[in-house]
């Protein structure tokens, strides 16, 4: 009898577990209305996996042995039949009685909790969790597990020292940046050794990439042709020692971008524009003069390179960035003229005395009238002080605060 019982308890818990891996469409047994609240005669509902198109199969049985035809038709007063679905994510589409599109739901179900050892159980759907090195954004700023902050601390295995996780979970994580991306955007402390799974056992650490006071950006290629919105693209003609060059257009130039071309050595930045002329930080490498199709100007070191970096929400205007066109202006003062001024005339006298002559000066010998020119105009300039300017002005978008994180 005893055992009878743990047969059955056995046999109940195995249909629990298959139960488990299956799920009741919510609409079973609903009728669906149209907008005068009448059933809608014999509508249809198809299912896909979420986020795609791919036909996702559904059953009558919540054991998942009985498949059912899609799209699943509804009785003629709009009742679904019963549904069964696998645990996970899927999109549903329902038509009407002409094959008129009622709706269309992506992201439902959900996602079954992955069962450890030997036991029974539903597996997780890989597309419909997170993976190593997917990134997510929360409001608050606390610790969350199976993630960590991306805040340029490190992360290592047990007894690495690393800052931000020191943990046999973080290998994954480890191995992701090591193999993903150069020093620059995730380094390694003591420098890379042959492998990610070398360096994770030396008890190594690595440097998350940081958000911190960044915003997030697309790549402005993507795997596709260049948008041209994070960086600029144009002919560029070189030659060869020389830091001076040419470009087809310079428009949507700047000084700072960073230049991206054929006989340009890594780093090189616009350091001065002078119409078409630019100036280059570095000069040209020998061989390369002569015109390089599609260069590239980015003020993110390489638009096309993920990780990178740029940007500021201040910035402080100099006389280069203003309008090429300034206000400017003068004075010219016209001088009134005068028919004549009266003046006194002087003389001088010589008084003789016994003891000889003797000059007499600046004597009045009357009052003359004379007759004055036109003064010519004079023009002064006239300059324009701003005490108190040259500060920053922010170029920061309306934004909120919270704390990105990197997968496990």
């Amino acid at each position: 009898m005893h055992r009878s019982f743990a047969a059955g308890l056995v046999l109940a818990l195995g249909l629990v577990s298959a139960a488990s891996a299956a799920e009741s469409w919510p609409k079973s047994r609903q009728q669906i209305l149209d907008a005068s609240g009448r059933p809608l005669l014999v509508p249809s509902v198809a299912f896909f996996k979420a986020g795609t198109t791919t036909p996702l199969a559904v059953y009558s049985d919540a054991a998942l042995t009985k498949p059912l035809a899609q799209p699943v038709k509804a009785d003629g007063t709009g009742r679904f039949p019963r549904i069964y679905l696998p645990a996970a994510l899927y999109a549903e589409e329902v038509l009407g009685p002409y094959g008129n599109v009622l709706w269309r739901d992506d992201g439902l179900g959900t996602v079954p909790p992955t069962t450890g050892g030997g036991g029974e159980g539903g597996t997780v759907d890989p597309t419909a969790i997170a993976a190593t090195g997917d990134v997510k954004w929360r409001l608050d700023a606390g610790i969350v597990p199976g993630w960590v902050r991306m805040n340029g601390r490190t992360l290592g295995g047990a007894g690495s020292g690393a800052t931000e996780l020191a943990s046999a979970t973080a290998s994954a994580a480890f191995a992701y940046l090591w193999n993903t991306f150069p020093d620059t955007v995730a380094s390694v402390v003591g420098g890379r050794g042959t492998s990610a799974a070398s360096d994770f056992s030396a008890g190594k650490q690595i440097v998350i990439p940081t958000m911190q006071g960044l915003l997030q950006a697309g790549l402005d290629d993507m795997g596709s042709s260049p948008a041209g919105r994070l960086q600029t693209i144009t002919d560029l003609t070189l030659t060869a020692g020389s830091t001076t060059a040419t470009v087809f257009s310079s428009a949507r130039l700047a000084i700072g971008m960073t230049v991206i071309a054929t006989g340009i050595s890594a780093g090189t930045t616009i350091t001065d524009i002078s119409g078409t002329t630019i100036t280059l930080s570095q000069a040209a490498a020998a061989g390369s003069t002569g015109t390089v199709s599609g260069a590239r100007f980015s003020a993110l070191g390489d638009a096309q390179v993920p990780g990178q970096i740029g940007g500021d929400a201040l910035t402080v205007l100099s006389n280069r960035n203003l309008p090429a066109t300034l206000p400017g202006g003068s004075v010219t003062v016209d001088y009134p003229a005068h028919s004549y001024i009266t003046h006194e005339t002087l003389a001088t006298a010589s008084i003789t005395a016994s003891t000889g002559a003797s000059p007499v000066t600046n004597l009045q010998q009357g009052l003359a009238n004379a007759n004055t020119g036109v003064p010519a105009a004079k023009t002064f300039s006239v300059s324009q002080p701003n005490p108190g300017g040259g500060l920053p002005v922010s170029n920061l978008p309306p934004s909120r605060l919270g704390t990105f994180y990197l997968k496990l």
